[in-house]
């Protein structure tokens, strides 16, 4: 290896070691913070704009965007390699005379350090967040911050003092109890082909032991051709209904039944798609959130996947802070965890819940990070929807 390659190499490494531990440490329950939540947007709104005046004044970048694709990592070749390998350079994080259309490991530890820098995990994949970091100009960035910085003055003029925070961009939830952070977790949230929606909302009924009933779409693209072709719906523990009536699956001729006279509800327990709570909403798109039965899901970078609600990383402690103000202590929850069936709480002052769309964010040690514009809404941001007036079938 060339003295500039080592140089390169070292300062891509150095670079990684600094911010990994920031990204790492992300995640659910960090502290409260110390300050009200209004003092802290106050706060993050400031170094927003603070920083958006340090890069307004920088160049564009001259390599050619990477544009969308494939996922792109070690081993693989090709013209978008090729533009994230000048980037790369562009950048500093890339000797220029190992850019080419191959992914090598020294690119590798280039992406790795980017990422680490963006406060994005470092795992060397080009997927969408990171390439959509790596084309921003800096007046895009710049204007991406200015827009967060309007919004969070907004969100603290205007939110009550006790508030559920869901930020879909960086598929987070934060609830504010009496103006300060209380908990904040990881979220998943709605595919960009099934959004969720900006709401303004509240939480009128907490369910422990839930059931869920398959959506009309699930049930017409996935769980009918299922139960035609072997008999099942391939869902664990679940009652199916033909014109009301539950019925044994394999016994019927599923070939001419259509949708709209099939229910297939899953019961209370672990294995319930929604977990073991969900919080009830009042929209008409029935979006709410929940629990679910898949918490490795939480690991990935871009949680983007549910069909439109809003699954929690840890909804029992969510449920257990908002329950005790109905004086619902936690052993009384565990008790009706250990019941079979469906147990409602009907809150007796429902909570606001606010979905907003904050694409850039403030760490504790002052660093920003940038969230991928999921529903590409940073050019119009949507009107928050109006209550509900109907109960339309569930989703997850």
């Amino acid at each position: 290896m060339t003295a500039t390659a080592t140089h390169f190499a070292t300062r891509a490494f150095t670079a990684l070691l600094l911010a990994v531990s920031t990204v790492l440490s992300a995640g659910a329950g960090r502290p409260a913070q110390a300050a009200p939540y209004r003092d802290t947007l106050t706060s993050w709104a400031d170094r927003l704009d603070a920083a958006a005046t340090e890069m307004e004044g920088n160049p564009a970048p001259a390599a050619p965007r990477i544009e969308s694709g494939a996922t792109l990592k070690k081993g693989v070749s090709g013209e978008r390699v090729a533009r994230l390998t000048q980037r790369l350079a562009e950048l500093g994080l890339l000797p220029a005379e190992q850019a080419g259309d191959q992914f090598t490991p020294a690119v590798d530890m280039a992406v790795r350090a980017f990422q680490a820098s963006q406060r994005m995990k470092p795992d060397g994949l080009v997927g969408a967040g990171t390439r959509a970091a790596l084309d921003r100009t800096p007046q895009e960035t710049a204007a991406q911050m200015r827009r967060t910085a309007a919004e969070m003055r907004s969100f603290r003029d205007t939110a009550p003092d006790t508030v559920l925070l869901v930020n879909l961009p960086s598929q987070t939830t934060t609830f504010v109890r009496d103006g300060e952070e209380a908990l904040t977790m990881r979220a998943i949230v709605g595919r960009p082909s099934r959004e969720t929606p900006l709401l303004q909302d509240r939480i009128t009924h907490i369910i422990v032991n839930p059931t869920w009933t398959v959506p009309p779409t699930v049930l017409k693209e996935d769980k009918l051709p299922l139960l035609r072709a072997k008999g099942t719906p391939g869902i664990q523990n679940a009652l199916v209904y033909l014109d009301g009536e539950p019925v044994a699956p394999e016994t019927v001729d599923w070939s001419t039944v259509s949708p709209g006279r099939v229910r297939i509800v899953q019961q209370p327990g672990d294995h319930n798609a929604l977990g073991r709570f969900r919080f009830n909403l009042t929209n008409p798109y029935n979006i709410y959130l929940h629990g679910t039965n898949e918490p490795r899901l939480f690991e990935r970078e871009l949680r983007t996947i549910s069909s439109g609600c809003v699954r929690l990383e840890d909804a029992r402690r969510l449920a257990e802070m908002m329950l005790a103000a109905e004086r619902v202590m936690p052993d009384r929850v565990e008790r009706m965890l250990n019941r079979p069936e469906p147990q409602w709480v009907k809150l007796g002052q429902p909570i606001p819940v606010r979905f907003v769309y904050w694409t850039a964010t403030v760490e504790e040690d002052g660093g920003i990070r940038l969230h991928p514009d999921i529903y590409d809404l940073n050019d119009e941001i949507a009107q928050p929807a109006a209550p509900a007036t109907a109960e339309p079938p569930q989703r997850v």
